[in-house]
């Protein structure tokens, strides 16, 4: 199958790692569970967040993403439960992805657990087959009516959170291999990530974090570092190997509700192509259920 727009799309997967692969965030240091079910397992509380994207303003057919990720601890299960949605369009083909998980959660001493989580799902691949203009007629594999693929989706992790740091490594669509993908079928990614809360001063806290992402054949790393001032204003900065350079601000509207903006200025491939992609995201935190312990009144009744 030959068309412009698939062409122009996989030309650029030399150079661009999530390329008709997992949606790219920016603010990925506040979607963990989105990569990593395992986080599920090590939130006391209960977060709901929502995302919207829009890469390469300006480009033709340019990718963009929304996501609803939410998650918390049930002590009910004794672990976390998580549900995650994501869209994702790339030129004429969405992608539409499920995905709920469970993470079970070992405390290792104080303050300190560790999470072990999966997630399973379904992705459907729409492509609109419509809208596609062929460069050479007659193509056997052409076709001009929307085709929709749906196929099943796993994922495992692990996560550790003490004192301020968190790490974790995870894997995505775990049944695919690279050597079996194609456009239908996502092939497998490993994720690892660190992150570290420092509180510096009264009102400041820095927290640096670094994300790792791999779909075998090509790679990146996001570095980050977001500055919190009086838990009410975020100020950050990030770094994405090959490909932009970013800036966030975030204000909490209210106590536990954040709401972030990022811009992402290219000098990848794109970078006399577009003028930059952008993202916005809010996310809540609420109380989570509260596990019950009996009180012992007296020695005399058990």
């Amino acid at each position: 199958m030959k068309t412009r727009i698939l062409l122009t799309i996989l030309s650029l997967l030399p150079f661009l790692g999530y390329a008709q692969n997992d949606a790219l965030f920016t603010h990925f240091m506040y979607h963990t569970n989105l990569y990593n079910p395992a986080t599920a397992g090590n939130n006391d509380g209960i977060t709901v967040g929502l995302l919207a994207r829009q890469q390469w303003v300006g480009f033709d057919d340019a990718p963009s993403s929304q996501l609803l990720n939410a998650y918390g601890y049930i002590p009910k299960v004794k672990g976390g439960v998580g549900l995650t949605v994501v869209n994702d369009i790339i030129g004429k083909q969405r992608t539409t992805t499920v995905r709920l998980g469970y993470a079970y959660r070992q405390r290792l001493g104080d303050r300190m657990y560790l999470s072990a989580g999966i997630n399973v799902g379904i992705a459907n691949n729409y492509v609109r087959g419509s809208e596609l203009r062929y460069q050479q007629t007659g193509d056997e594999t052409s076709f001009d009516t929307g085709i929709s693929q749906t196929k099943p989706d796993i994922g495992l992790g692990v996560e550790f959170v003490g004192k301020g740091l968190t790490l974790g490594v995870s894997f995505s669509h775990l049944q695919q291999s690279l050597g079996n993908s194609t456009l239908w079928k996502t092939p497998r990614h490993y994720y690892a990530y660190a992150k570290y809360d420092w509180q510096v001063a009264e009102k400041w806290q820095l927290s640096p974090a670094v994300f790792f992402r791999s779909a075998g054949f090509i790679s990146q790393v996001d570095v980050n570092l977001n500055a919190t001032w009086n838990k009410r204003v975020v100020v950050g900065a990030s770094y994405r190997t090959t490909d932009a350079v970013s800036g966030l601000l975030g204000v909490y509207i209210v106590k536990n509700v954040l709401a972030s903006y990022s811009y992402d200025f290219n000098f990848g491939a794109l970078r006399t192509n577009n003028s930059g992609s952008h993202e916005l995201t809010i996310i809540a935190k609420f109380k989570g259920f509260q596990e019950k312990v009996s009180v012992l009144k007296s020695p005399r009744y058990f």
